[in-house]
């Protein structure tokens, strides 16, 4: 089954550091898609009625002039990133194009395209991503984020990638659906790298580490039943889908708080790529944004980042 991945360009740098990263985590893969998808601006509301001292048709024909400038400038992001991708060895068999016009919100016209192309992931650059909250609050790439439910949104920043994943999870459905995103995404490639991560905020700070088949028999020890349960069917989901690559887990318990112990073991174990869950409990009870997943977007970014849930 093949895996298709919908890349947004706006024609800044940022679609450029998205293509390194997707070139480098899939590399040689035959199984991935990608469709590269700009989104023409709307037109002004003012060009849309009657302007005072102007005639209808000359209105008309600035409207055209403004969609066919528009539309010109979003083929061109394209065609740019496709020749990007192109360059860096995807099969132009494997590369689409789509350029939609803008209808509302720019986030969610992506959305919209994303559901109703069954995309597996919406890649996008940082662009907007910064500390401060204006920035933050008008990015189309945090409003995906946010409001993209069900969509997972991977925000790409940094360079120098790897096949390193970490992926934090929270137990229950929030931690098997990042899981099954991730299990997904990677399955084929034996190259690949992931660390499970599970963090319990405690005032003693500990760590176990250990490969996925033993997790369990420790946890019970330590009567963490949920736990023990939730990494026996994390196994069971693993093998289901013959995953190729090296999978370990680790348990942290840190007084530093989760965000803080996923940012660290990110930056300390070289891991280029972060998975986080959209919304979480128990261990990560109230992730969701303006939490958890907010304070990894916030503070780690020089890394890709995977929203999942």
């Amino acid at each position: 089954m093949n895996r298709h991945l919908l890349l947004t360009t706006d024609g800044s740098p940022y679609t450029h550091k998205a293509t390194s990263y997707l070139a480098t985590v899939f590399s040689g893969r035959q199984d991935v898609e990608i469709t590269v998808l700009s989104v023409a601006k709307a037109p002004p509301s003012y060009l849309l009625r009657p302007i005072p001292g102007l005639s209808e048709i000359e209105r008309e024909e600035r409207l055209e002039k403004f969609q066919a400038e528009e539309l010109k400038k979003a083929q061109h992001h394209v065609s740019e990133a496709v020749e990007q991708l192109k360059r860096k060895g995807f099969d132009e068999k494997k590369l689409h194009t789509k350029v939609s016009v803008q209808y509302g919100d720019v986030a969610n016209t992506i959305l919209h395209e994303a559901r109703e192309g069954h995309f597996d992931a919406v890649v996008a650059g940082r662009r907007g991503l910064g500390r401060l909250s204006s920035a933050w609050l008008g990015s189309v790439t945090q409003k995906m984020v946010e409001y993209g439910r069900n969509v997972p949104v991977w925000v790409i920043d940094g360079e120098g990638w790897n096949k390193r994943f970490l992926v934090a999870v929270d137990l229950g459905e929030p931690g098997m659906k990042v899981l099954d995103h991730v299990i997904f995404m990677l399955a084929p490639d034996p190259e690949v790298e992931v660390e499970i991560l599970y963090v319990l905020t405690t005032l003693f700070p500990r760590e176990k580490e250990q490969a996925l088949e033993d997790i369990q028999k420790i946890l019970t020890k330590e009567e963490e039943k949920e736990a023990a349960e939730f990494f026996a069917e994390a196994q069971k989901m693993f093998a289901a889908e013959n995953f190729k690559g090296k999978v370990r887990v680790k348990i942290k318990s840190s007084p530093l708080g989760v965000a803080a112990s996923i940012l660290k073991e990110a930056r300390e174990e070289n891991f280029a790529t972060v998975v986080v869950g959209r919304r979480g409990r128990g261990g990560f009870k109230g992730l969701l944004l303006g939490s958890v997943s907010s304070k990894v977007l916030f503070n780690l970014n020089d890394r890709a980042i995977w929203v999942v849930g």
